[in-house]
């Protein structure tokens, strides 16, 4: 008997220090528990031990293996329970954002990039030739620098590129075509600090400051923008605001309207209305335009293009129509692109004739 006294004591001590043992490393403890019992109980020439009157015939369930990472089987806070409205407003505003930003990031659109909320490096090289005019070579380079420290609200970018003026000495409205090819030699490089303060498929707020520096002589700036988005019934409309005040040139206010929707097979449409007021320069600068899409694979698309520019003083004329059409295709390489895009144009300064001209670039896009 003191012999099973001390057996049993010997027992309970070794199951306790199994029981602390498997409790540290987070494994189970009732099967291993159960095991030591039954062989030191047969051991000491007992009967085996049971925890309850009836016998355990079944093995006991495995405990569930939970990551702490693996949020898929969590319950989610929503917050208040979504109406029928509210569902259906979030999965069109979903469609035609896939639709609309896959092709925005695919033609490196302006509404994309300056939105763009990840690190990135973009090179650039152009060439560009039109009739009556030498053939002007383009580099250029955007590095952008998302500050994790900041949440990935902030970034700094360095930009180098040609001053994109065209071959009026007006500006040119912010409409679809934010990409004007002039015969400028003229550089800008442009260091800044984007700040997002709201990024959301509705809407977008960023502040833009920093310097630019043309033939070395440089100008501070501060550009605020805004962007709101509303999915309507068959339709979709943008409206972009941006005022930039440069210690050189001033005041600049841009405005633009987009309506667009998506087309029967995956053709994407797009109006947009922009204008431009400069404080050192007379009149208002707008235009209107109009652009379709047409993703013929993952790896290329086309573009047709219709552009009008008009300017209100010193009396309201058009000044400029432009047609074009792009065709772009990443190849080798899904960061690796080339375009090619034909175009005609109809300026005022020569009577409204037709005047062609053609684009070759090559572009490579590295981001994370």
């Amino acid at each position: 008997m003191p012999i099973k006294k001390h057996i049993t004591a010997i027992v309970m001590l070794i199951v306790f220090h199994l029981s602390l043992a498997t409790w540290a490393t987070g494994e189970d403890i009732s099967t291993t528990a159960t095991t030591t019992q039954e062989q030191e109980s047969q051991a000491s020439g007992g009967e085996p031990l049971n925890t309850g009157e009836q016998p355990a015939t079944a093995p006991l369930p495995e405990p569930i293996q939970s990551s702490p990472s693996d949020t898929s089987l969590q319950p989610e806070f929503i917050g208040p329970k979504m109406g029928f409205i509210d569902t259906l407003h979030g999965e069109i505003s979903e469609q035609l954002l896939t639709t609309a930003v896959w092709l925005d990031s695919f033609f490196s659109d302006e509404r994309y990039i300056r939105e763009e909320n990840r690190s990135y490096i973009r090179v650039r090289y152009d060439v560009f030739k039109e009739e009556r005019a030498s053939p002007t070579f383009k580099p250029a380079f955007d590095i952008r620098l998302a500050l994790p420290q900041l949440e990935r609200k902030a970034h700094v970018v360095v930009s180098a590129e040609p001053a994109e003026t065209p071959t009026t000495t007006t500006p040119v409205p912010p409409n679809a075509t934010t990409e004007r090819i002039g015969t400028t030699e003229e550089r800008n490089v442009t260091t800044a600090v984007h700040y997002i303060f709201q990024a959301t498929p509705e809407q977008n707020f960023i502040v833009r400051s920093g310097a630019q520096f043309t033939h070395g002589s440089p100008s501070l700036f501060i550009a605020p923008r805004y962007r709101y988005f509303l999915p309507l019934h068959t339709w979709d409309f943008r409206f972009t605001q941006e005022a930039i005040w440069n210690s050189v040139a001033r005041w600049q206010m841009n405005t633009v309207f987009d309506l667009e929707r998506q087309l029967p097979h995956d053709l994407f449409f797009r109006t947009s209305v922009g204008g431009s007021w400069v404080e050192t320069s007379r009149g208002y600068f707008y235009g209107l335009s109009f652009s379709l899409r047409e993703p013929l694979d993952s790896k290329r698309a086309l573009e047709y293009e219709w552009i009008n520019s008009f300017q209100t003083r010193p009396v309201g004329e058009l000044l400029e129509v432009l047609f074009r059409v792009r065709y772009r295709q990443s190849f080798w390489r899904e960061w690796f692109f080339f375009e090619v895009a034909p175009q005609c144009r109809f300026p005022r300064d020569i009577d409204y004739k037709g005047t062609l001209g053609i684009l070759f670039r090559i572009e490579m896009f590295f981001g994370r």
